[in-house]
């Protein structure tokens, strides 16, 4: 299964949104920072948006 987009987020700094990404299966986080950028693994989706805000909080 691929990754689906399950929402945005905003950085801290510059206030820009950024896509996230999760995959179900693998339980991958992905942000669309500089690419799309792996930051960890989530059990579910909230969890998967949560790992996104705080990997964007000093961007």
């Amino acid at each position: 299964m691929a990754a689906e987009k399950i929402g945005t987020v905003k950085s801290g700094k510059s206030r820009k949104s950024f896509d996230v990404k999760w995959d179900q299966a693998s339980r991958d986080v992905y942000v669309s920072w500089a690419g799309w950028t792996s930051v960890g693994k989530a059990s579910s989706a909230r969890e998967a948006m949560n790992k996104a805000e705080a990997y964007l909080y000093d961007k």
